[in-house]
């Protein structure tokens, strides 16, 4: 009984070293930009008045089930920010395209457009979608484990394939039977496919009155399947990274 009391302490000891080795910054706060990281979990009335302080101005926002985002603008940084709200705090904050902030004269770079006055029009659709989804990542983990050999605790470490949730927009572009997608460099898995800056083709393309279908390809495992529900306005992707979220127009002149 001694023995065994003598033990105790010290492998109570041990796990405690083992839990707090395993304790990790939230995932929402590894992607936050540098300069704002720390505003993470602060509650939003004393972060909006942080991130005037940082010289970012509110460009607007919007509101979904449980959380809304809202938009900030560093001129001097050229740099625009998402900013997720859940129950009063801010929950993730993403770098995202300045046309999020409504910065510059949206033009896609690549794409041709028909013109509607002759016979050769077809319908250009430009979106931005926001929204929440996740995605597989590698995490390191280290620790203790229990050596049978050795009759102690041992330090121990790995790599864990975990789901990471985030909170971030996707940009899609359509012109006729072509189609492409701009997700977030979040959403994006460690191996991924190559890109035309970011852009990836949307294959078996389907534009119907309601809905908007097809997929892409991020790496060999990895095809999301596009869902566009055209009446509500909101979007699905269905693959090891998976999203979803609501839509906007980037053509300033119409809806879609």
């Amino acid at each position: 009984m001694q023995i065994e009391r003598a033990i105790a302490p010290r492998t109570a000891g041990l796990l405690a070293i083992a839990a707090t080795a395993l304790v990790a910054l939230p995932a929402a706060a590894q992607g936050a930009p540098s300069d704002v990281r720390d505003l993470v979990g602060a509650r939003a009335a004393g972060g909006e008045s942080e991130l005037q302080a940082r010289g970012y101005v509110s460009t607007g926002g919007q509101r979904g089930d449980d959380r809304k985002w809202t938009y900030w603008w560093n001129g001097s940084r050229s740099v625009c920010l998402s900013v997720s709200t859940m129950q009063g705090r801010f929950d993730a904050i993403t770098a995202t395209p300045a046309a999020d902030c409504g910065q510059g004269d949206y033009r896609p770079p690549r794409m041709s457009y028909g013109d509607a006055s002759g016979g050769d029009y077809s319908e250009h659709i430009a979106l931005v979608c926001y929204g929440e989804g996740h995605r597989m990542t590698s995490q390191l983990k280290s620790g203790y484990e229990w050596d049978r050999d050795k009759k102690r605790y041992v330090p121990s470490s790995g790599v864990e394939l975990t789901n990471e949730d985030f909170d971030t927009s996707v940009m899609i572009e359509i012109d006729g039977d072509e189609g492409r997608i701009k997700p977030a460099k979040s959403m994006l898995p460690i191996l991924h496919s190559d890109s035309d800056g970011g852009w990836y083709r949307i294959s078996n393309l389907r534009i119907s009155r309601d809905f908007i279908r097809g997929e892409f390809k991020l790496n060999g495992a990895n095809r999301p399947k596009i869902t566009i529900d055209r009446r509500a306005g909101r979007i699905s992707l269905d693959g090891l990274t998976s999203f979803n979220g609501t839509c906007d127009p980037l053509d300033g002149d119409r809806k879609f």
